[in-house]
């Protein structure tokens, strides 16, 4: 089953900011994207993001694979965080899933304009397509290294794409690992 992240919402939102999002560390006011990163800990200058999703005609990349690699790059020390449609859970849940480490399940979590902003601010995104209105198209436009899947000649082994995710993470300069990713859980307060 193919997934199609953000359609019910894209009628109503735009994925693409009218304006370009500011860069890596600057502040934006946005409720809802602090609130989401104070709630889950989420940690800007190793966040990476696996969008399993697909907006195109091609394959989906096997959730094994994904999850191989979002392993991978969780023991290097960097924060997994998995995004996509709250509509397909199966697809994304499943990488979650197939995962041997500890990862945030953001799928479903955020409006569109939340998500472009995450992405704005995380250091590498991972998916099956470039097609508009795709995480990697924001990526692209807000310049946050990523790799589209179905632009990779042939079959992609998940220790070649990590390889390159690694190279592009590499290149960033304020992306920071730290020590392998254990998943922050959230404090409950008692209203006073």
């Amino acid at each position: 089953m193919r997934s199609h992240p953000l359609t019910p919402l894209a009628d109503e939102l735009a994925l693409m900011p009218d304006a370009p999002a500011a860069p890596h560390g600057a502040v934006e006011q946005d409720p809802d994207y602090d609130e989401l990163v104070a709630f889950h800990g989420i940690e800007r200058e190793r966040l990476v993001l696996i969008h399993p999703g697909s907006h195109g005609a091609a394959p989906a990349w096997p959730v094994e694979r994904y999850a191989e690699v979002a392993d991978q790059l969780a023991a290097d020390g960097w924060q997994i965080a998995i995004v996509g449609d709250a509509l397909e859970p199966e697809r994304t849940g499943a990488v979650l899933g197939a995962m041997q480490t500890a990862a945030l399940f953001l799928a479903g979590t955020m409006s569109p304009a939340t998500l472009t902003r995450l992405i704005g601010d995380a250091r590498f995104v991972l998916s099956d397509d470039a097609a508009l209105p795709s995480p990697v198209a924001a990526a692209r436009e807000l310049g946050t290294p990523q790799i589209a899947l179905d632009e990779r000649p042939g079959d992609a082994t998940s220790e070649a794409i990590a390889i390159d995710a690694r190279a592009a993470l590499a290149g960033e300069d304020t992306a920071h690992p730290g020590d392998p990713f254990t998943l922050h859980t959230p404090a409950l307060h008692a209203a006073a």
